[in-house]
């Protein structure tokens, strides 16, 4: 008789992300990394290395946390001799580990990752989507094409392919990437303790923040922290700023965050006559004091997954604004935990804005609605049990 395969006693996974940048996929990773780990799941992590301007995750949010392993072939810009040198990489990093699971996040190392994890003979590959990169962001046409087929291909020797919620999922599905079968969702999991929101905790960094900047202690703050690239919609924001003037004289912007667009959104800023009225901060490791001392945060995005700013505000108990794209109407309820507009529509924006300034009673009531809604929803416990069991599921399977 043929021997039955042996279930092994623990799960190695190789995870394997594109770039450590500061954002959603790193927290995500990061969490996982922290409370999967040996003897019952021996990892080995791997990344590659951030964009210019995109900051280091474990450097500024999670400096005491494990670091993955740097793989310099691994970029997100496409480059066949740099992209198959990181293929080689990447088998030779499976080779040796033996991974039973390879889970791999971000586009470019979704790809990679699991055509590396086949030709080493690997039993299982997991992919985490998290964001539909195929709306909202530019391209062009035959770019897109070969995305979206190297997206289908690579699904076809996929075990699990997972979505951060079943919107994002049917989307992607609806694109021709994987089989119904493959789908799980699996919404993202924060530490929300840093956020967690007292009234001298927030006096004191409201006035702290407003010394800094040297401006009037009681000025209204409307906040960004984001990534500074076309998708997040920032110049729509900026073009919002001077109808928001018009009914709140005395507000300033706040911008944190790096990105390639940062040039160009101070040019803007420039040309509309709000120098002094906005405050780009670059790169900030102190972003829940940030969320404390903001009367509101803004995200104006034209796409997005599940944006781990509005979570961690509003688990700070800060109003938000931002775009019904994506993920987002998952974290905001509009009227209910914050006020949700069209993308791509300063008027719309400049009103919320406006809005959530001049009723600060009914806005901060929302902010609440919000922050208890996160901290249940929205917890690392959930996170890891749902993992939990879609390992155990492909244990199954596989063993």
């Amino acid at each position: 008789m043929p021997r039955e395969p042996q279930l092994p006693a623990s799960l190695r996974i190789a995870r394997v992300s594109t770039r450590p940048a500061v954002g959603g996929a790193a927290a995500h990773l990061a969490l996982l990394v922290k409370h999967f780990h040996a003897p019952n799941f021996p990892t080995l992590f791997l990344s590659g290395i951030p964009e210019r301007g995109e900051g280091d995750f474990y450097q500024l949010r999670a400096p005491g946390e494990q670091r993955p392993q740097r793989i310099l072939s691994l970029h997100r810009a496409p480059s066949f001799g740099r992209d198959l040198h990181a293929l080689r990489d990447l088998v030779r990093h499976f080779r040796a580990f033996e991974p039973h699971i390879v889970d791999t996040h971000l586009s470019k190392a979704g790809i990679l990752g699991r055509w590396a994890a086949r030709m080493a003979r690997v039993p299982a590959t997991m992919h985490t989507f998290h964001v539909n990169i195929f709306d909202g962001y530019a391209w062009n046409s035959p770019e897109r094409a070969l995305f979206l087929g190297l997206e289908r291909f690579s699904a076809r020797s996929t075990n699990r392919l997972i979505s951060l919620s079943d919107d994002l999922g049917e989307e992607l599905l609806s694109l021709g990437i994987g089989q119904k079968s493959q789908w799980r969702t699996i919404r993202l999991g924060l530490d929300l303790r840093p956020f967690d929101a007292t009234d001298e905790g927030r006096t004191r960094d409201r006035t702290a923040l407003r010394l800094e900047l040297r401006i009037e202690p009681d000025a209204p703050l409307v906040g960004v922290v984001a990534r500074l690239s076309p998708v997040k919609g920032l110049k729509f924001l900026l073009d919002a700023a001077p109808p928001i003037l018009q009914s709140v004289p005395n507000a300033h912007f706040v911008v944190a965050g790096d990105g390639p667009l940062r040039a160009r959104l101070e040019k803007q800023a420039h040309e509309l006559g709000l120098s002094s009225r906005v405050h780009f901060l670059g790169l900030r490791a102190d972003v829940a004091a940030l969320y404390r001392a903001f009367d509101c945060l803004v995200l104006p995005s034209l796409q997005e997954g599940t944006p781990v700013s509005l979570i961690e505000a509003l688990a700070a108990q800060t109003p938000v604004v931002a775009t019904d794209v994506g993920g987002v109407s998952l974290l905001v309820q509009h009227e209910h935990s914050g006020l949700l507009v069209p993308p791509r529509n300063s008027n719309a924006l400049a009103e919320a804005v406006v809005r959530a300034l001049c009723s600060p009673s009914q806005t901060r009531a929302w902010a609440l609605n919000g922050s208890i809604a996160m901290r249940r929803e929205w917890s690392v416990e959930r996170l890891v049990e749902d993992h939990r069991r879609l390992y155990a599921e492909l244990r199954e399977e596989i063993w």
